[in-house]
């Protein structure tokens, strides 16, 4: 029988029967949750990350899946297919809990990312395919190799370091992974980027997270792209960020970035990354970030990722001696701190976070509590791996040690931008004598004219240097001055022999030798990348001789911008 055909009281009866349903269904139903300042809150989410423990995952993918994370590698020749990274659905255990239809897929950039049979890095989104499903409240989470951390602990500690200084990052914690039947051993567990870690620090969440992606400026093309947030395709924030760093005007250029920058925390963020000597984030890298724009106050804040390489892990890229005020290469670090007042709160912030933070003995003891409750899982694979972990966790403390001395020392007599009259001239002071090889004699000479001579004798081989240090911004520079030389000889087949000017990093290019009078020297150099400490060098190297250098004639001429 035709639907159509129904008597009226059974249509009637269906009628209000759908109703009924419809709307008890609509009851049941779970409400759509909203973004922003009217979120419905969503179950708090379980403290993981205060006491140190070891989470236990074991993680399978099927063979399709496989075959498609086989397919994918790193390289810079294509940079666009790194955002296309294969997603696969996984499986994953945690004692008895099961979480089915995770999605998983590789992460890492030039410095850590390995093949899927290797040691790989993993992205797993425990919602994307199983809605409301997370991990102890959490969409998302990473489980990073640390392979450029052989300590395993300098994430952990400096994203705690960054939370307590104001700036606010995803925090880290540690499990040991088993993947399809592999036991790859430790990974650092990291709460994933997104709406569930910025409900943690603002109340509203609908502006954009951008991504920094890998060594990507702020205004590079295409632009940044966007983890979360209502209205991902507007940048006009953004943009407003970038054009308030391009101000020429130096004074109206901060009061512009104050308008739509979250200052204080972006100067935080910037000296933390000069403390930790954390060289591969925004300020002095331009990677390993995100921003985020905080539609409350309606300005942009900076946060760090990738805290792997710190307090001097990354080798040639970073030292526990760095200088407190290193080259910045993130556009908006070197505006802001190219400003004398954006100095000045840098330096100042510098000296809080010293006395309130960087407070050497609560820094190790946190290392090392840290260390001793995740070593035994180190030592489930041996007891040579729970010793290499030892070494490892001394290292570390060893250069925050270190770190906390050469800052210590670095705050006490900080090197001031050096400043240029109206023609672009600069002279140098504070210098200082160092021998760098054999014997060198230093006297500092005052003539009966009045003329400032400072002197450097060689009676055998050898090389020594008056130095001048100075902060330098980008640009073109001429050091010049008068030089005078007596009986230098160089040492047989040392092409480098001479007296002259240079920079402590290059090498000389005008010298004299033998018996010259009074000459006008000079060494042109360029600055590239960035704000950063250098050093002036009057300089004599040679098997035997005298060089006198005219302290009043040495200055630096600023010759662009």
């Amino acid at each position: 029988m035709a639907l159509t055909s129904l008597p009226a009281i059974v249509w009637l009866s269906l009628t209000l029967a759908c109703a009924l349903w419809t709307a008890s269904a609509a009851e049941k139903a779970p409400k759509k949750e909203k973004s922003g300042g009217n979120d419905k809150k969503k179950a708090p989410m379980e403290d993981i990350f205060s006491q140190p423990q070891v989470f236990r995952l074991k993680i399978e993918v099927s063979k399709e899946g496989m075959t498609k994370l086989r397919k994918q590698n790193w390289g810079f020749r294509d940079m666009q297919s790194q955002k296309e990274r294969p997603v696969v659905q996984a499986t994953v255990y945690e004692g008895d809990k099961i979480y089915t239809n995770v999605a998983l897929h590789l992460k890492g950039a030039a410095g850590s990312f390995r093949p899927v049979d290797d040691q790989p890095a993993f992205t797993l989104n425990f919602d994307k395919f199983a809605k409301g499903q997370s991990f102890h409240g959490r969409d998302k989470i990473s489980l990073n190799n640390s392979v450029q951390d052989p300590s395993y602990l300098s994430e952990k500690l400096c994203r705690e370091l960054f939370i307590e200084a104001g700036v606010p990052a995803p925090r880290a914690g540690h499990a040991k992974v088993n993947f399809n039947g592999r036991d790859l051993g430790m990974y650092v567990l990291v709460e994933g980027w997104g709406k569930d870690f910025l409900r943690q620090h603002y109340k509203n969440v609908s502006g954009n997270l951008y991504d920094g992606g890998f060594v990507r400026e702020i205004n590079d093309e295409p632009p940044l792209d966007v983890n979360s947030g209502d209205n991902p395709k507007d940048y006009s924030a953004l943009q407003r960020v970038i054009d308030a760093a391009m101000v020429p005007d130096r004074t109206n250029r901060y009061a512009r970035l104050e308008k739509v920058l979250d200052m204080n925390r972006f100067i935080t963020s910037v000296a933390m990354d000069a403390m930790l000597c954390h060289w591969d984030g925004y300020a002095m890298n331009r990677n390993n970030y995100r921003v985020f724009h905080d539609v409350e106050q309606d300005k942009m804040i900076f946060m760090p990722h990738g805290l792997d390489q710190t307090f001097g892990s990354g080798g040639h890229r970073g030292n526990p001696n760095d200088s407190i005020m290193p080259p910045m290469n993130g556009l908006v670090a070197r505006a802001v701190i190219q400003t004398p007042e954006g100095r000045r709160q840098y330096m100042q912030r510098m000296s809080q976070l010293m006395t309130n933070i960087f407070q050497v003995e609560a820094l190790t003891n946190r290392v090392r509590t840290i260390a001793a409750a995740i070593r035994p899982a180190f030592a489930e694979n041996g007891e040579g791996m729970a010793k290499s972990f030892d070494y490892e966790t001394r290292q570390l403390c060893s250069r925050i040690e270190q770190r906390c001395r050469s800052l210590r020392q670095q705050l006490a007599s900080p090197a001031e931008l050096l400043t240029f009259d109206a023609a672009g001239v600069a002279k140098l002071k504070g210098w200082k004598s160092k021998g760098d090889f054999g014997k060198p004699v230093f006297e500092e000479v005052k003539e009966a004219s009045g003329k400032k001579l400072m002197r450097i004798d060689l009676n055998a081989s050898g090389v020594g240097s008056w130095r001048a240090s100075m902060a330098l911004e980008s640009g073109k520079y001429r050091l010049e001055g008068r030089v005078k030389t007596q009986g230098v000889v160089p040492d047989p087949g040392d092409t480098r022999a001479g007296a002259g000017l240079r920079l402590s990093t290059r090498r000389l290019t005008q010298k004299i030798l033998a018996d010259t009078d009074w000459t006008n020297l000079a060494f042109d150099f360029e600055i590239t990348e960035g704000m950063g400490n250098f050093e002036a060098m009057c300089e004599l190297r040679a098997g035997k001789g005298t060089a006198w250098f005219d302290v009043d004639s040495i200055r630096l001429i600023r010759k662009w911008p």
